[in-house]
């Protein structure tokens, strides 16, 4: 079995004990992980300063992020018709979005479920950055495992890593990064300007990006949605698209981007 902090590629359906082919061994995904050359910190602990005395613009220079045109934007339908309408069609390409659980069994897992489906509908690659190493691909429908690329890591830190460097490869159309299992004291040491440089990367590579998070805390998310409620074990024998149906959320943050590129708040809406 794979260890935590390898990347998986799962190509065409798992069968039987059929172990997932793993690209990492092959080199393909050479430079996912964090090597020794990468100064992954380096002039973050500055940036501060740096925005007291400098534009926007010159402050995300400072951190290495590259300012450049961004791609035209793209709608996801999410599957659950209460989110989309919320959303306006769906998710947003080239947008930072938060997905916080308020609690255990919230519907997260399902969403995510549901967001895989959609990459599958469009014919995309997607990577999941999974921060704790906590997901099972038992649990989901084996087609949906055809396109995915896995990334297994042992902290939120690595998972930022991790994201970074698949972002900044622009070929995939979507990557989910799930922090939901580290624990406070790792989330808290994510700098904000590491959750500014993730936004950044996202609306340069154009791609669907979602973080889902133990509680709403990311500051540069530009849509949050708060999942609430609670699924009961009466749920488990639904399918996937009937649990979707009964997700309940709330939408803390909604914005679009300007012709610049630049995100502007809409409206608080919920769902």
């Amino acid at each position: 079995m794979a260890e935590a902090g390898e990347v998986i590629f799962f190509e065409g359906q798992i069968i039987g004990d059929e172990e997932p082919r793993n690209l990492a061994d092959s080199g393909a995904l050479a430079g996912v992980d964090a090597g020794p050359g990468m100064q992954w910190n380096d002039g973050m602990a500055t940036a501060r300063a740096d925005v007291e005395s400098a534009s926007l613009e010159e402050a995300f220079d400072g951190l290495g992020v590259e300012r450049v045109a961004p791609a035209e934007s793209e709608t996801l339908g999410t599957g659950v018709d209460s989110l989309d309408e919320a959303l306006d069609g769906g998710l947003r390409s080239g947008l930072l979005t938060e997905l916080a659980e308020s609690g255990a069994s919230s519907g997260g897992q399902v969403l995510l479920l549901h967001l895989l489906a959609g990459m599958r509908r469009e014919q995309k690659f997607a990577a999941l950055v999974d921060g704790a190493d906590g997901f099972d691909p038992e649990s989901a429908p084996r087609e949906l495992l055809e396109h995915l690329l896995w990334a297994r890591c042992r902290s939120a830190g690595e998972a930022m890593k991790v994201a970074d460097a698949l972002l900044r490869d622009e070929n995939l159309g979507m990557v989910l990064v799930d922090v939901r299992g580290c624990g406070e004291r790792e989330l808290r040491g994510v700098k904000a300007a590491d959750w500014y440089r993730l936004q950044r990367l996202a609306e340069r590579s154009g791609a669907f990006v979602c973080v889902f998070t133990p509680r709403p805390f990311i500051p540069s998310a530009q849509v949050r949605v708060r999942l609430q409620g609670r699924m009961s074990i009466e749920n488990m024998d639904m399918s996937v698209s009937e649990l979707g149906g009964g997700l309940e959320f709330e939408v803390l943050r909604k914005r679009v981007r300007e012709r610049e590129g630049f995100a502007q708040l809409v409206r608080r809406a919920v769902g």
